[in-house]
């Protein structure tokens, strides 16, 4: 059977090298990490780790990097002698991984291609005692050689949306024995819990959400003042923040940002791609819709520069603390579908009042305790302009929803503890 697995990853690639090699030099994504994708780990990277106990970790990209450090921290408190190899699939979660991960990380490195040489090169490399999958990217190959090694695998923060699970069991004869050869998967939801059971899964605990515990450090008023000023943004301006939107979404956030202007005379909208690639993209739907704007990474470039409604935040990592700023806060992949929403807890864990569209079905659970809390709206295209204005029009009712955001998020704290326990009890 995985030798037919890995044949099929073999004509897979002859379809989709041209795509990548294309997508390399038009927009620069996939250039880094190719050799480390392949299993060939410098000597260099690798002497860090060598002759150590070692985990290996693998964080698809930035929301899951930012999920799993608070639980990698509290590890390596227990266990300092235990080193860490972190691995990502995208560039942006290597950022974020050197930026806010650097002292708790001992090997940063690209998660390889599954066919079963490179892996088997991997773990060679590695000798890992544990292999640590953050949510949901779980790989045939991966799971069968380490379990042939006795290597236990631990699925942390796992979901399992609609969608995934019918695409599962349509393939019953890979992702039984995918499932099957997980030692330990950590559910955020009940939901989770029974999906990953019904897979395959013998050992399944519900844990929670490590999102709930990635908080953001507290900032002071002077230290808010101080990023407020460096935007050249006034504390008495209307702040909308659009964190990670996708294509689609920019122009339906643009136009009610130029509607909602016209009886908000100070709003100021900061509006942040999800994905790098995508910034100059925007930078020109801007242009095009006539909307005066500044590129964050060039503000700097100047000492002198009058403030633009329109904040590109052209940059990797500081989104989370941006969100401390907003009157309200709009997260992306929310109003277009097939992407399922992103992390609704940053601005909450600001108390800042949250809104998303309904395409939210890889947080659903994170919506309805902000929901039912009171704390975040489901908007449409439609309502999302309305919505806006009414809570820019009214502060009273926009920091009682801020606060109650806030209470949802602390309430829902716990996960990295017991997660910390399943993972101990494996080692």
């Amino acid at each position: 059977m995985y030798i037919l697995y890995d044949i099929f990853l073999y004509l897979a690639s002859l379809v989709f090298i041209p795509i990548f090699i294309v997508k390399m030099i038009k927009t620069g994504k996939y250039r880094a990490g190719n050799k480390e994708r392949l299993g060939f780990i410098s000597r260099e990277k690798l002497s860090p780790i060598t002759g150590n106990r070692t985990i290996w970790i693998n964080a698809v990209s930035v929301g899951e990097t930012k999920a799993v450090l608070p639980l990698i921290r509290a590890f390596r408190t227990q266990h300092p002698d235990i080193k860490i190899a972190f691995s990502t699939n995208t560039m942006t979660g290597q950022e974020v991984a050197i930026k806010e991960g650097r002292e708790l990380i001992d090997l940063l490195f690209y998660y390889p291609f599954d066919y079963s040489w490179v892996i088997k090169r991997v773990l060679n490399q590695l000798k890992p005692v544990a292999f640590i999958v953050v949510e949901k990217e779980l790989w045939p190959n991966t799971m069968r050689l380490t379990k042939e090694r006795n290597i236990p695998s631990i699925i942390v923060n796992g979901t399992i949306s609609d969608n995934s699970f019918k695409n599962y069991k349509k393939v019953p004869f890979i992702f039984k024995d995918t499932f099957a050869n997980i030692r330990a998967y950590c559910a955020q939801t009940e939901e989770d819990r029974r999906k990953a059971q019904t897979l395959g899964t013998s050992s399944v605990i519900l844990t929670g959400n490590l999102k709930f515990d990635s908080t953001p450090p507290k900032l002071s008023e002077a230290a808010k003042e101080a990023l407020a000023k460096e935007l050249f943004i006034k504390m008495t301006d209307d702040i909308i923040v659009a964190g990670s939107t996708h294509r689609g979404e920019e122009e339906i956030i643009l136009r009610s940002f130029t509607e909602l202007k016209e009886d908000f005379p100070s709003l100021r909208l900061i509006l942040a791609p999800r994905h790098p690639e995508r910034f100059d993209e925007v930078a020109k739907l801007l242009s095009s819709m006539q909307i005066d704007y500044i590129r964050r990474s060039r503000i700097n470039e100047t000492n002198s520069y009058s403030p633009a409604d329109v904040i590109l935040l052209d940059t990797i990592g500081e989104l989370g603390l941006i969100y401390s700023l907003a009157t309200v806060a709009f997260i992306g992949g929310s109003l277009v579908d097939g992407v399922g929403g992103h992390n609704l807890l940053e601005p909450a864990f600001f108390s800042k009042p949250v809104l998303y569209g309904k395409h939210i079905y890889s947080c659903i659970a994170m919506a309805e305790l902000l929901e039912e809390s009171n704390g975040a709206v489901r908007v449409t295209k439609a309502s999302l302009t309305g919505t806006l204005k009414d809570l820019l029009a009214d502060k009273d009712a926009s920091a009682k929803m801020g606060i109650a955001a806030y209470r949802a998020a602390i309430d829902g704290t716990g996960a990295t503890s017991k997660t910390l326990d399943v993972i101990n009890s494996l080692l």
